[in-house]
C-alpha cells in the first residue's frame, strides 16, 4: 500500500440505522490510497450484514476494506484497538452517523500531510434534524478553554496514536485527553486546515452530558500538568447552562430554531460558505 495510505475507521455497535450513510461517504471518495476499517462491537442488529453489502463495492474500486466483530470494553477500548489493525499511516476516526463532507476531502487531507505534523485537522459541519451549521477549528492555545479538534475531522499519525493511546477510564474527553498531550508534547505537531473535513451528527453522548464533558476536559488539564482555567467550575456552569437552554429552546421553537439567523442553513455547502463570507465580512469592518 501507499506510504502516504490513510486508514478511515468506524468504530460502530448496533449502528443499522446510520452506518450506510457513512460508508457511503468513504466509498464516494476520489483518493486511492486509503482502506476502510470497520470496528464493530458485536453488534446484535443487521450492522454488519448492511457493512457487508459494500465489501464488493471497495474491491470494484481497488480499496482495502475490512469488518472486524470483537468484543471490546467500550468506544476507546475499541477505537485503540482498531487502530492497532490499521495499515495506513495516519488515521482518520469517523463515527457511524458522521460522514466525510464531500467526494475529495481525502485527498484535500492527503495534499497537506507532512512528517512535521502528528495531527492534521479542519472545521466540521454539524448536523441535526437536516440542517448544518459550521464549527471551525481553533488553533491548540484554546486547550485552556474548550476542545478545538474534532476527532472526525482529525488525520493523526498512527504511531502517535499507539503512544498517546485513549484513555479509558474517561466516558467522553479521551479523545480531548489525546489531542492534548500530542500537542503539549509539541505545540507545533497539530496543523489546523482551513476547509471542512466532516459532517458531524449531533446527539451523542458528548453532547447529552455537557456537565461529564467539561469535567473531564478540566480533568485532563490537571493531570497533563496545563494551566487550570480561572474559575473552572463556574466554566462548566456555563456550558451546562447554555447546553439546556439551547435544548429547551429547540423543544419550544422546533424548526423555527434552525435558522440562517444563527448559522443554521439547510445545504452544508451554503453553511460553510455563508460562515465564510460572514467571518471576512466582520474582518472588513473591523479594519475599515
Amino acid at each position: 500500500m501507499d506510504k502516504t495510505c490513510i486508514s478511515v475507521i468506524t468504530v460502530c455497535k448496533n449502528a443499522e440505522k446510520s452506518i450506510e450513510y457513512t460508508i457511503k461517504s468513504v466509498l464516494d471518495q476520489d483518493y486511492a490510497a486509503y482502506e476502510y476499517l470497520i470496528w464493530d462491537g458485536l453488534s446484535d442488529d443487521s450492522t454488519v450484514t448492511i457493512a457487508e453489502r459494500f465489501s464488493d463495492y471497495f474491491t470494484a474500486k481497488n480499496i482495502p476494506f475490512r469488518i472486524i466483530s470483537e468484543k471490546d470494553g467500550g468506544i476507546y477500548d475499541a477505537m485503540n484497538k482498531a487502530a492497532e489493525y490499521a495499515d495506513g499511516e495516519r488515521i482518520l476516526y469517523l463515527n457511524a452517523g458522521d460522514a466525510l463532507f464531500d467526494r475529495n476531502t481525502l485527498s484535500k487531507l492527503a495534499a497537506e500531510i507532512s512528517e512535521r505534523y502528528d495531527v492534521i485537522y479542519g472545521n466540521a459541519a454539524l448536523s441535526e434534524n437536516g440542517k448544518y451549521k459550521l464549527l471551525k477549528a481553533k488553533d491548540g492555545s484554546m486547550f485552556k478553554y474548550t476542545n478545538p479538534v474534532c476527532h472526525q475531522a482529525a488525520l493523526t499519525k498512527k504511531e502517535v496514536i499507539i503512544k498517546y493511546p485513549f484513555e479509558k477510564n474517561y466516558a467522553i474527553a479521551a479523545d480531548f485527553d489525546q489531542f492534548l498531550k500530542i500537542y503539549l508534547s509539541n505545540e507545533q505537531a497539530l496543523k489546523k486546515l482551513d476547509f471542512t473535513v466532516c459532517i458531524f451528527l449531533l446527539g451523542g453522548i458528548s453532547g447529552n452530558e455537557v456537565l461529564k464533558r467539561e469535567t473531564e476536559f478540566n480533568e485532563s488539564r490537571k493531570k497533563n500538568g496545563l494551566k487550570r482555567v480561572f474559575l473552572p467550575h463556574l466554566q462548566i456552569l456555563e456550558n451546562v447552562l447554555i447546553d439546556r437552554i439551547r435544548r429547551i429552546a429547540v423543544r419550544v421553537m422546533g424548526p423555527g430554531f434552525y435558522s440562517e439567523r444563527r448559522g443554521w442553513y439547510s445545504d452544508r455547502y451554503k453553511a460553510v460558505r455563508e460562515t465564510e463570507i460572514h467571518e471576512e465580512e466582520d474582518y472588513l469592518k473591523s479594519n475599515e
